[in-house]
């Protein structure tokens, strides 16, 4: 299992990267600048990307957003030093598979990369009291034009074919289509449809 990490602060760097080693992990790579980190990880084809929330230029966010909209295979961990809920709507949203704060340790940190190469997707360290509680779905956010575009997305229709079942454009429907997934959080089709099954709104 190969591994790929980037944090722009040089001494914790090298020190996860020994730390890691010494758990039996191959790091395959390691930068300082979020700029390597596509390049890296399609040279490389690591099965985990580690990336720090706060890097120069670009967030950890913007990276993994970088890589998922890439289709990179990669699983995707975020160090963060302390609660931050935009690291939390990235993992909610799949962006990424885990967050790792950084107060938790080498040993969590080992457990937690197991946990997500295993299949799980992991919180460690997090204060789950910063965690914001809604009872609303994020369905709510649609109109109803937009929920029928989530509907046929998730029925597998083209971009042509749901213009002639609305009756619109090919570009109204694409501005639907862009609406729905900012207002889900989501990058792809596909985990649009899957958002609208798991909130019961399409039939599997």
């Amino acid at each position: 299992m190969s591994i790929v990490a980037c944090d722009d602060h040089a001494m914790f760097l090298g020190a996860l990267v020994d730390a890691l080693r010494l758990q039996g992990h191959v790091v395959a790579a390691f930068t300082s600048d979020p700029g390597d980190v596509p390049r890296l990880v399609q040279e490389h084809r690591p099965r985990l990307v580690l990336l720090d929330v706060q890097l120069p230029g670009a967030s950890g966010i913007e990276v993994a957003e970088t890589l998922r909209a890439r289709a990179v295979d990669s699983l995707i961990i975020i160090l963060t030093g302390g609660a931050d809920q935009r690291v939390l709507a990235a993992y909610d949203a799949g962006v990424v598979d885990g967050i790792v704060c950084k107060g938790a340790g080498v040993h969590m940190l080992d457990t937690a990369i197991r946990r997500v190469l295993a299949g799980e997707r992991v919180l460690v360290g997090w204060p789950t009291v910063t965690r914001r509680v809604s009872h609303t779905s994020p369905l709510d956010e649609l109109t109803d034009r937009e929920r029928e575009v989530l509907l046929l997305m998730a029925d597998g229709a083209s971009t042509s074919a749901m213009a002639t079942t609305m009756g619109v454009s090919v570009n109204t429907v694409r501005t639907h289509v862009a609406n729905v997934l900012q207002k889900l959080g989501v990058h792809q089709r596909s985990k649009a449809a899957h958002v609208a099954l798991e909130l019961g709104l399409a039939a599997g």
